[in-house]
């Protein structure tokens, strides 16, 4: 059976999509009539406006704290930063709305503009509210703008790198661009959507996939595996909740260590996953994986927010490595399954192919991440939050396509058993009624014999008694033609098949020696060839009562000199004519040949051997009767 075309072409759209992905992961430049700050005074201070007294120095943007903070990493969180930028609007500008985009602002930010506050939200010390992924608009309002002396203070509140799990959200304060309101506002609705509004969509798709692949694994014992898909996308989603979710009441510390303990149940589902799918089990892997996922997060802990990073990277690259070995294992399991089945050959190596494109992109998606991440321009963000779901909604949509082609291949065979099951019912059936007829032929024949043996016994010689005793010679004769009738009749119950070449040797003999006692010169016609077919007894005996009858109606009634009896085989058809030169039938029968002279019977016997007798007949022209039976 074909596998479906879509599923076909799952890997180049999945390639499609992550390849068109790539514009919007890249910042846009700013246009040339705005305003991009690129330097700043810094001042240390968690004061709500900016420290006046305290040391300033100069500082380039973007700017990342582990680069160029020399106190130690776990006072960051306690210490935030104050940016002060001066800057005089142009001309051009004056009368439009301006407003201020910060592309990136790690971890959380308070705005103020010519000693205004226009933006406060969330917390500034630990728990630091976390909007590293969240682009930052903010409208100056005209009345407090200058054209010359502006002030622009930021304070930047964020973590260490050895506190987290990612570089990518350590702190960190990107350019600031000064510009007209609408121009800026459409960046900022473009970076939300890459940056926020994407991957929720993506997710929520992940979400319906898990259930979908939930269901078919609760419905379908087979497919018990895609439980474990299942669980691995709803792990992601989980995971990927840190992308919009800012402000949780725990420390910084703990919520790193439980975002660390998602990366363990990844490989632990995603593991289960590829090698169930070729049922491949192995306890003591089982265990180390479980294991595994309570040694992540009580390393973490015991290390404590200084070495944090360290341990979470050498733990990372652990389990991307176990991934890694885990999806190779799974592809060269499924080639051997491909070889072992030749007979399915061409679907296996489409699956082959279609799995192995999916799981190379996985592995391209991450290196690219890794790749991009070492450019200098700051990613809008991570290449994981895209690619993943979309990469693991590809595997979902091919177990739902192959338990779709499985149930149509059980079902097309279902429907086959049901043919052959229809085709056995009917041969039994057909093989039951011809036990049953044997067995009725079988009751039939033991109760012909036994009549047979009664008239031969009983009646047989009780007639041959008289035809011996008798002293009239009419009785006598009598007698003995009803010792014939009975002969005949015992034979039609007992007797075997005759050949027609003896059964036209008996009716000869006595057809022309019972015509030629009354006178009546007799032809006889046999066929040109010899025969070599049989009669049934009982068709000799019905065959031999018709020809009998004949002769005596022209004997008695026709007044005939002269008799013909011509016999012949055609087309399978034994015929009969019989032929005399005699008066033929009166008319006063009103042309019912079928009325008198014994005709009923001889029809009706012809007619229960499958065939048929009829009269020709007219006034003074002779009678015909032709007879015909299949052999």
């Amino acid at each position: 059976m074909s596998i479906h075309p879509f599923l076909l072409r799952l890997p180049l759209l999945l390639g499609v999509a992550l390849l068109s992905l790539l514009p919007g992961l890249l910042p846009a430049q700013a246009q040339a009539q705005n305003l991009v700050l690129q330097q700043a005074l810094v001042a240390e201070g968690s004061e709500t406006q900016f420290p006046e007294q305290a040391a300033l120095s100069l500082q380039a943007l973007p700017h990342d704290w582990h680069q160029s903070r020399q106190e130690a990493p776990s006072q960051y969180a306690q210490h935030p930063l104050w940016y002060r930028m001066a800057f005089d609007l142009l001309t051009a500008q004056d009368s439009r709305p301006m407003a201020v985009y910060i592309a990136q602002a790690c971890s959380n930010v308070r705005v103020r503009f010519n000693g205004i506050s226009l933006l406060a939200q969330g917390r500034m010390m630990d728990p630091i509210t976390d909007h590293c992924y969240e682009p930052l608009l903010v409208p100056l309002p005209p009345e407090l703008l200058r054209p010359q002396g502006n002030l622009l203070d930021v304070q930047l509140a964020g973590y260490a790198r050895q506190q987290l799990n990612s570089s990518q959200r350590s702190a960190r304060l990107s350019e600031i661009e000064i510009g007209p309101l609408e121009q800026l506002a459409q960046r900022h609705t473009r970076a939300s959507f890459w940056r926020q509004g994407l991957p929720k969509a993506l997710n929520a798709m992940l979400v319906m996939m898990a259930v979908t692949t939930g269901v078919l694994a609760i419905l379908y014992r087979r497919e018990r595996h895609l439980l474990f898909l299942s669980g691995l996308m709803l792990v992601w989603v989980l995971l990927s909740t840190r992308f919009w979710i800012g402000s949780l009441p725990l420390q910084r510390h703990w919520l790193e260590i439980g975002l660390s303990t998602c990366l363990p149940l990844i490989t632990l589902f995603a593991l289960q996953f590829l090698l169930r799918e070729m049922g491949w089990r192995n306890a003591r892997l089982n265990a180390a994986l479980l294991a595994q996922c309570a040694l992540v997060p009580l390393s973490l802990a015991a290390v404590g927010p200084t070495l944090h990073f360290i341990v979470a990277s050498l733990w990372t690259a652990l389990l991307a490595a176990e991934l890694t070995a885990g999806m190779g294992f799974h592809l060269w399991l499924r080639w051997k399954a491909v070889q072992a089945r030749p007979l399915d050959s061409s679907v296996q190596r489409r699956d082959f192919a279609v799995v192995c494109t999916l799981l190379a992109l996985a592995i391209a998606a991450v290196l690219l991440e890794l790749l991009l991440s070492q450019l200098q321009a700051p990613l809008i963000v991570p290449m994981t939050p895209l690619a993943v779901p979309l990469l693991m909604m590809g595997l979902g949509l091919h177990a739902t396509v192959c338990v779709a082609r499985a149930r149509k291949v059980a079902e097309h065979k279902h429907v086959q058993l049901e043919q052959r099951m229809a085709e056995k019912l009917a041969e039994i059936e057909r093989s039951y009624a011809l036990m049953a007829e044997q067995k009725l032929e079988q009751v039939t024949e033991r109760e012909r014999k036994r009549i047979a043996a009664d008239l031969h016994d009983d009646l047989g010689a009780k007639l041959l008694t008289i035809v011996h005793t008798s002293e009239s010679d009419r009785i006598s004769t009598l007698a003995r033609e009803a010792l014939e009738e009975m002969r005949l009749s015992v034979r039609g119950l007992t007797g075997k098949p005759v050949h027609l070449l003896d059964a036209l040797g008996d009716w000869r003999a006595e057809l022309v020696s019972r015509l030629g006692q009354a006178n009546i010169n007799a032809e006889w016609k046999s066929p040109a060839e010899d025969v070599e077919h049989t009669l049934p007894a009982r068709a000799y005996v019905q065959t031999t009562r018709i020809l009998r009858e004949s002769v005596s109606n022209i004997i008695k009634h026709s007044g005939a000199t002269h008799c013909t009896v011509s016999c012949n085989v055609q087309g399978g058809d034994f015929q009969v004519i019989i032929q005399d030169n005699g008066q033929g039938i009166p008319m006063e029968l009103d042309g019912r040949l079928d009325k008198g002279h014994g005709m009923a019977s001889m029809k009706a016997r012809a007619k229960q051997m499958q065939g048929q007798c009829l009269v020709e007949s007219g006034a003074g022209l002779g009678t015909i009767i032709r007879l015909t039976i299949p052999l």
